[in-house]
């Protein structure tokens, strides 16, 4: 088993934040990141390359394909002067022992840089479309807790967060690293553009970046049209005597 670490530019950081997003159900916290790293036009700083990650090659726009990598970017944006730097990749390990030794790497190497804290991004799957997500918020510090009250957003009080983007927060913990997850309500079922601008605006509520999310309003917008479709199709056909159980208890954290 190898994990890999190859820095492409030494930061010049000052009291960097970490903040994560891998891909999971409706994409919510990936296509956040990504959206991120493209608005502030992120560098990026380090990869990570593994046998643990799944056996796949990734295609690019251009055509080309690579093997799975984890990056890290530096964000050409501040939050009261302090650095911003984004984690991403294209899969998520499989097994229990790869999610653990993957985040182990990545916590030691934010440490050393001087990261203390850290912000996950992901999804809180309900099954049922919704057109105004919540956000949902836990962290391993009080303080952080009381601001997410503050702010909107929905304190977590049971339930588990599966895969990287809650095993992060709990390593960061160990090292002494304060680490928040903020996720979106969504169905699970598509490409969440809407619950990723909402887990935005709740991230920018907590650190003032200033995110402008105009082409997510696009995206978010497409997605309201296909749950009007959805919501049509599911009348028609209680109309013609077919009926939908819902299953109010289905709250599944990715």
């Amino acid at each position: 088993m190898e994990i890999k670490l190859k820095t492409t530019k030494k930061p010049n950081l000052h009291k960097p934040i970490l903040i994560c997003g891998m891909p999971g159900s409706g994409y919510v916290g990936k296509i956040a990141i990504d959206y991120l790293v493209k608005q502030f036009n992120g560098k990026q700083i380090c990869h990570i390359e593994s046998n643990l990650f799944p056996p796949q090659v990734i295609i690019k726009n251009d055509g080309t394909s690579e093997n799975i990598k984890y990056k890290i970017y530096k964000l050409e944006n501040k939050t009261n002067k302090r650095d911003l730097l984004i984690l991403t990749g294209e899969s998520q390990p499989t097994t229990s022992e790869s999610n653990y030794l993957i985040s182990e790497k990545i916590i030691e190497y934010i440490n050393k840089i001087g990261v203390k804290e850290v912000y996950t991004l992901a999804a809180y799957i309900t099954g049922a479309f919704v057109k105004q997500p919540k956000v949902f918020g836990t962290s391993t510090h009080i303080e952080r807790i009381k601001q997410m009250k503050k702010n909107g957003i929905v304190i977590m009080k049971e339930g588990i967060i599966t895969g990287m983007n809650g095993l992060l927060i709990g390593i960061a913990k160990i090292h002494g690293i304060k680490g928040t997850a903020l996720l979106g309500e969504t169905s699970g079922y598509v490409f969440d553009h809407n619950s990723s601008k909402a887990v935005l605006q709740s991230l920018n509520k907590l650190l003032k970046m200033n995110i402008n999310t105009e082409y997510l309003n696009v995206k978010a917008k497409a997605n309201d049209e296909l749950l009007s479709q959805i919501e049509q199709m599911k009348q028609t056909n209680e109309n013609e005597g077919i009926k939908y159980e819902e299953n109010k208890d289905l709250q599944y954290i990715s």
